[in-house]
């Protein structure tokens, strides 16, 4: 009888671990000594600490390449392997075999990696260079510890573009006069000449993103007319398809030393390990909009007292705060960024504090400049931005424009446009 209780419990822990470890085709770390996973292509200068604002996203034929960095708080070397998976446009494994879209095995081992200098957490500094890939499209990258394919640390998702076709808009305030003073509107066109199509109006299949977050997105746009003359798409509506909730400038911060206080920042001690107070919030909802340069919600990693923040860049306790009555039980207050993956877990999830009068959360990050929001989620409704934030039409956002299209022999659809577009700007 004790042997088979034994049994069942080991079963039921092998169970556990192996749920934790299941794959996911999402921006996902998987082991809490993870941290600050980078993937970027690598515009300018490999010590810039902005190299990572620009999203996963490369050319088919461009001469830069795709790099990811993360740090092990476990401060002792492992092997880690990368593979790179071929993912449909909705995220799910293509058919595609290997040796159709890797230019070599797909097996990577990363051999650059480096220990942290000077910092009072230590860590262990991994980076590798991703070959470029054969097709444009989605792809998953996956790390994973020694050869253990199933010991999975991190998935991140890229794509690889081509200019088959082209793509431009312009982004404004909502025309609808409910929405003209918390939304934007993204009109945009699709030029497919030379690119050979039978049936323009539904073999494209476009996907728009909002600060590049998987989360703010819409799909499945029919265009409102096909002018065959001019080979051009055009995308108007009339039913707010094209409408996204503009939110606010992100709230931002800045963690670069902690000899002396950056912006927004209240107070640092500094101990065996340092911690650090931002400075309290309040609710913005109610409050006039005010311009401001951001991120996007994303953050840099710095360090001012070192020239790099790659090994250089201590961990620090870092404790948000937001003053504001206490909520109903079933709704929960987090704090978000692109620092999380936008992801609401118990990671960031804040707790009200009597003494404080408000709502606090501990995260230990990564020296940097950091955007971010406070977040309020009732039970399993969608996640609810405006209530600490508001939603205000003038919020400086970026839309990116996704064209995809899998031809009659393809296995998979390829990524045959991309365009970027700033609100009141074209480009």
């Amino acid at each position: 009888m004790q042997k088979t209780i034994i049994l069942i419990a080991f079963l039921s822990n092998f169970s556990l671990f192996a749920q934790t470890k299941q794959l996911r085709f999402e921006d996902y770390t998987y082991e809490p000594n993870i941290k600050t996973v980078l993937l970027y292509p690598l515009v300018g200068e490999p010590t810039d600490a902005a190299r990572n604002l620009n999203p996963p996203l490369i050319q088919l034929q461009d001469s830069k390449n795709l790099w990811l960095e993360f740090d092990d708080l476990k401060a002792s070397y492992e092997q880690f392997h990368v593979k790179i998976l071929s993912c449909t446009m909705d995220w799910k494994q293509s058919i595609l075999s290997e040796i159709e879209y890797m230019p070599e095995y797909n097996d990577l081992i990363i051999n650059d990696y480096r220990v942290s200098q000077n910092t009072k957490v230590p860590y262990y500094h991994y980076k590798i260079e991703i070959p470029k890939m054969l097709l444009s499209g989605n792809y998953l990258l996956v790390v994973w510890r020694d050869r253990r394919k199933d010991d999975i640390i991190i998935s991140k998702r890229f794509m690889v573009y081509e200019n088959r076709v082209g793509a431009s808009g312009s982004v404004r305030q909502a025309q609808a006069p409910s929405k003209n003073k918390t939304h934007q509107q993204l009109d945009f066109d699709i030029s497919f000449g030379g690119y050979s199509l039978m049936s323009p109006r539904d073999e494209l299949k476009i996907i728009i993103r909002q600060n590049y977050r998987w989360g703010k997105t819409t799909k499945n746009l029919k265009p409102f007319s096909v002018d065959e003359s001019s080979k051009k798409l055009e995308f108007r509506f009339f039913d707010d398809e094209n409408t996204f909730p503009a939110s606010n400038e992100f709230r931002f911060f800045d963690a670069r030393s902690t000899y002396n206080r950056g912006l927004f920042v209240d107070r640092i001690h500094r101990g065996k390990e340092d911690d650090m107070w931002i400075s309290a919030q309040n609710n913005r909802s109610n409050f006039a909009f005010i311009e401001s340069n951001d991120f996007d919600g994303t953050f840099i990693i710095d360090n001012r007292e070192s020239s790099n923040g790659e090994t250089e860049a201590d961990y620090i306790q870092t404790t948000f705060q937001l003053k504001t009555q206490e909520l109903d039980t079933n709704e929960k207050v987090y704090v978000n960024g692109g620092f999380n993956d936008w992801r609401l877990d118990k990671k960031n999830e804040m707790a009200y504090d009597n003494d404080f009068g408000g709502y606090t959360a501990t995260i230990q990050l990564k020296q940097g400049v950091y955007n971010y929001n406070f977040i309020v989620q009732k039970g399993n409704e969608t996640p609810d931005e405006v209530y600490f934030e508001g939603n205000f039409a003038e919020t400086q956002n970026t839309y990116e424009i996704f064209v995809y299209h899998r031809p009659v022999t393809a296995r998979c659809e390829k990524l045959v446009g991309y365009r970027v577009v700033d609100f009141n700007k074209r480009r």
